[in-house]
Parts: C-alpha cells; structure tokens; sequence
C-alpha cells in the first residue's frame, strides 16, 4: 500500500501562486482535469536537465542527495548533515523544514567559507527580470538559513546562455506570506474563482477545465479584448457576463480604460452573445490574384537558434478567389538541416522557389497570418542576403498579406481569440494531429535529428511537413470565408 501523498509549499509552488492562485490550487486538489507533459515540455526538461549536468562538471559536488532506495525525508536529513558537519558543495540538496510543510531543492548549494551560495539553472535568457525566478531562489536561500542559520551569501542563476546571474533576493517577509497563502490554498480553501487573460491561461496545464467552465457561465472573461483591470471595471458596474455586457451601448463604457476599447468590446459581446460573427467593415482582401499560401515553422529560441526556421512552407493557388476546397495546391515544403550549412541551404532555396513562382505569377498576393513571416524574410535578409529581385518581389511590393490583420479588424467570433487555431476550427477546420501546435512542431524535429533509425526520421519530418500543410489549408478556409461573407 503507497503511504499518502504529503501536501508541500516547494519553490514550484511558489511559482504557480504567482502565476495564478487557481493554478496552484488545482495543481493540489484537481490533478485529474490536468493536461499530460507535451513533447515540448520533455524537450525543455532535458535541455535544463543538461546545463545543470554542465555546471556540475565545474567544480567537486556531493549529490544529488535523492537516490535509489533513499526517501525525501532522509535525503533532507543528509543535506543538514552536509550543511552543518562538512564544508561540502551539493548538488541538488532537499532542504525540508520541520514541520514537513516547507521544502526546497535548487540546482546547488555552494559553500563560500561560511556562507552559502544558493545556485539555481533556469532556461530564461534574463531570468533576473521575473519575479517568479527571484522567489523560488530566494525561498530555497530563506529555507537554508532557517534550517541552519548559516549567511546567504548570495543568491544565483545559471540562465539558457550559461552565464551566472546574481539575483536579488525577495524580503523574507514577502516569502513567508506567500508560503502561508500557498499553505491555505493547498488545504482546505474553496477553488478560487480567478480567471486570468486567454493569452496567460493558454498553456496552462488546467485551461481546459477553467475556460470551458466560464465559456458555460457566460463570464465576461472570454471575450478576447477584457483584459484583469478591464474584467474588474466590468466587474465593478456589476457587469459579469458577455449576455449583459452585448446590450450596452458605447457611452456606458465611461472609465478611460473601457471606453479606448468599447467598441471591440461590445462587438465581442455580441458575437458571443448570439453565438454568430458580427462584423465591423470589408476584410479588404486582395480578390482576383493569385494566392502563394505561406507559413513557417521556427525555433522559439529564434536567432540564438543554430537553425531558427526550420521549415518555408508554400502552396501556389493559381485559382485566386475561385478556391475549390476539393483541389487543393501542390503544398512545397522547404526544410532545412539542422546545422548553419542547412540553415543557408534551405533560405537560400526557398529565395530561388519565391522567384519562380514571381515569373509564373506576376501578381500574385502571399498570404500569411501574422508577422512573422515578413519578420523572419527580414531577419534572413540580413543574416544571409538576397537577391534585390527577390528582395522587390517579396518584401517592397506590398505583394505580403497579413490575413490575420485583415481577419482582426474587420469581424469577431464567438472564439476565445484570433489565433487560427481557433478561427478555423470554428469555420470546420481541424487539423490532421489535434496536439499539434508550434511548440509539438520544435520538440518534433529534434526528435526526428536525434533519432539513428532514417525510416524513423523521414517519418517525424513528415508529421512536421503535414503539421506545415495544415496550417496553409487552414489559412484558406479562412480566407474563403471571409470572401465569401464579407459585407456588400
């Protein structure tokens, strides 16, 4: 029989309070509604796993303490004794007060004549500028002196770049309050009722289980344009549902904040009011040309990538306006190795392929969704250069159309924002892998470049391509409906 698990305040713990007060305390109470660990997240865990490894090699280390066939409170009871007898550095101490409530265990902990350097690793480029990093370093520091009564020298982070980073620590006042919040919602406390903006909850591992909640009690939240300090205004006209937010006419909306945005407001509220599009003016699309659908897959860490796109994708549509969903374009995929002679190789084909498709089809519009498409031509452009034909084609002359642009200003529908996935799945567009986004796409080709089986490889690189393709088919039937239904 397994003992019962035993409910902690941990330094992650901390994080998600910061993050969210509901986070936490379904992290405690409703681990059942939580999404499992994406491929992206094993991605990240073991490129953190790895530049600890590294730090480790630089100096003598005792640890991890936690090994087979050891329990976590006698690794704590290890880590005091090595802090209180020896002079040792450990890596990967436990750190567990005495009421078992509190516990802690940074990347090392290093000794400096009689105080302690407490050294964490974190993937962020400038983890100094979060707080969340500054407290769960400051929490493991705060624990270590409480445990011990030894100084904190200082506190540290080892950031994605491998350099260290001093870190200044919280005041121990702030830590205790947010241990004992932390303490009260991983108890006995009511689910708490926040609900933060859709761009904050999005990769959250509960999403599912809050949103779908507030979309079925109509709260105001959903509507893509009310931010927190927007939802509180609302809140404070006793204004808690899109329902009674869609009958409201602009001049009721009087505080500043409310009134900039009033009239995007309300036309959300009407669409998710009735539950159908409400539009503001013609999308202003291009008709009559020749479409190149075109999307890119790149690395989040973008330049400080070796390779930071990884996939041109294009599909030439010769029919323009008259699109037929049953024929679709020969989709054209141009992927690169992932090494710097890749990287040139596959922008270096993808100028040579935009050119031909320009003496095929003079005129024709590139269609896009955002701006990173014409961001990372730009950035290329400089890394490698490009022919000033290619350079009068593409990027001067005006051929680049932003269809996310032309969607946004023109209607609203009753979807939680205005990404494409999840206009087009409103329209009856789904993609060919429903857990596919950009970051499956990332963790998926590295994958694909670890893997020694070829067979293997060629079909990983093949669920990206697809992942490519649908995001192009997507981007037309959105296009299709806004030609189809834009106002006369």
């Amino acid at each position: 029989m397994n003992a019962p698990r035993i409910s902690r305040v941990t330094a992650g713990s901390l994080k998600r309070l910061l993050d969210c007060e509901r986070r936490l305390w379904l992290s405690e109470h409703g681990r059942g509604h939580a999404a499992p660990r994406s491929d992206h997240d094993e991605l990240l865990g073991g490129k953190s796993k790895s530049l600890e490894e590294r730090m480790a090699l630089e100096g003598e280390m005792v640890g991890p303490v936690m090994s087979g066939g050891v329990t976590f409170e006698q690794a704590a009871a290890e880590t005091l004794r090595l802090l209180r007898e020896t002079r040792a550095s450990i890596r990967r101490p436990i750190l567990l007060s005495p009421d078992g409530k509190l516990s802690a265990s940074p990347g090392f902990i290093i000794r400096e004549g009689d105080a302690l350097v407490i050294r964490d690793v974190r993937l962020a480029h400038r983890p100094e500028k979060k707080r969340e990093h500054r407290v769960r370093t400051s929490f493991a520091g705060w624990l270590a002196h409480k445990l011990t009564g030894l100084e904190i020298a200082r506190l540290e982070i080892v950031n994605g770049l491998g350099q260290t980073v001093v870190i200044a620590p919280e005041p121990a006042e702030e830590l205790e309050a947010l241990a004992n919040r932390a303490l009260e919602l991983i108890g006995d406390s009511p689910e708490p009722t926040v609900l933060m903006a859709h761009s904050h909850c999005q990769d959250c591992d509960h999403y599912a289980h809050c949103w779908d909640q507030a979309e079925a009690d109509r709260r105001v939240e959903v509507l893509p344009a009310v931010t927190r300090r927007r939802a509180e205004l609302l809140h404070a006209m006793d204004v808690r549902t899109f329902d009674q937010l869609a009958t409201m006419k602009e001049p009721q909306l009087e505080h500043r904040e409310l009134r900039d945005a009033a009239k995007i407001l309300l036309v959300e509220a009407r669409a998710w009011s009735s539950g159908e599009p409400v539009w503001m003016k013609d999308p202003g699309l291009p008709l009559n040309r020749p479409i190149v659908w075109f999307d890119i897959e790149s690395d989040a860490d973008g330049e400080r990538a070796n390779v930071p796109v990884y996939l041109w994708g294009i599909a030439v549509d010769a029919k323009g306006s008259t699109l037929d969903d049953t024929q679709r374009p020969p989709f054209e995929p141009i992927m690169a190795e992932l090494t710097r002679a890749g990287d040139r190789d596959a922008w270096e084909r993808f100028v040579k392929r935009a050119l031909e498709v320009h003496e095929q089809h003079p005129n024709a519009v590139w269609a896009h969704w955002h701006n990173a498409e014409p961001m990372w031509i730009d950035r290329y452009t400089a890394r490698y250069g490009a022919p000033q034909a290619f350079l009068d084609t593409v990027r001067t002359s005006g051929a680049l159309f932003d269809l996310h642009q032309a969607f946004e200003r023109s209607v609203r529908m009753p979807v939680r924002g205005t990404s494409v996935k999840l206009v087009a799945p409103w329209l009856g567009f789904h993609w060919s892998n429903p857990n596919a986004d950009a970051e499956w796409s990332t963790a998926m080709l590295h994958r694909a470049h670890r893997t020694q089986d070829p067979a293997q490889r060629q079909a990983i690189l093949d669920e990206v391509a697809r992942y490519n393709a649908d995001d192009l088919w997507a981007m037309r039937i959105v296009w299709r409906w806004l030609a189809a239904n834009r106002p006369r």
